[in-house]
């Protein structure tokens, strides 16, 4: 995939397979919440997770566990590795700490969902407002993990959306100059690319 051709179809199938999965965890999001038993809406949401084997009778607890494991964790662990300015990575995209434009991506996104939802992504040291999960019943949490997965999602299109320009930026760029053609009189313009084939053909 050393060919920025190759590596930009390899982000288009990446991107495809993240909107089909989008898609899927849409949804069966919206199905969750309505499935949840009266008898377990108000139990908390974390000891549910944390201990799903017992609640298996939820018929579709593991499809919750997974996305938290999945969409959820990911995007903490990523946040938390920019926090610390180490390496991080996403969607198979990796963010070194010297890269500004995809730790703003992130970063921005995060910023903004903590600010509508008043629940920080990440198990940074501020207490100003509630971690992820905190204080969450099972009803509570499966909107909260709703909404994160869709922050998941965004963050990682666009991440994509990123590494595909800067592979756009590498294709070799086309110019014009003049060069003196076999067989014609005078200069004419030539494509910069392909200057080195025309200027050795010479006119039937």
């Amino acid at each position: 995939m050393g060919h920025p051709a190759e590596k930009e179809t390899e982000i288009d199938r990446s991107m495809l397979r993240l909107a089909e999965s989008k898609a899927r965890f849409s949804a069966s999001s919206r199905e969750w919440w309505d499935g949840v038993p009266d008898q377990f809406r108000t139990i908390d949401f974390s000891f549910v997770i944390n201990n799903a084997a017992q609640f298996r009778g939820i018929r579709f607890i593991g499809e919750v566990e997974e996305a938290r494991k999945s969409l959820a964790e990911p995007l903490r662990a990523t946040a938390e590795n920019i926090r610390k300015g180490v390496d991080a990575s996403m969607a198979g995209v990796v963010i070194t700490p010297s890269d500004a434009a995809k730790k703003g991506i992130v970063m921005g996104e995060i910023a903004e969902f903590e600010k509508k939802t008043g629940r920080h992504v990440d198990g940074g040291d501020d207490q100003s407002m509630p971690h992820e999960f905190d204080g969450l019943k099972l009803g509570q949490g499966i909107g909260f993990l709703r909404e994160l997965g869709m922050l998941s999602f965004a963050v990682q299109e666009k991440l994509l959306e990123a590494e595909k320009e800067e592979e756009m930026a590498k294709r070799p760029t086309f110019g014009v100059s003049v060069a003196k053609v076999n067989g014609l009189p005078g200069e004419v313009p030539v494509c910069t690319v392909c200057q080195n084939l025309i200027t050795g053909l010479v006119p039937a």
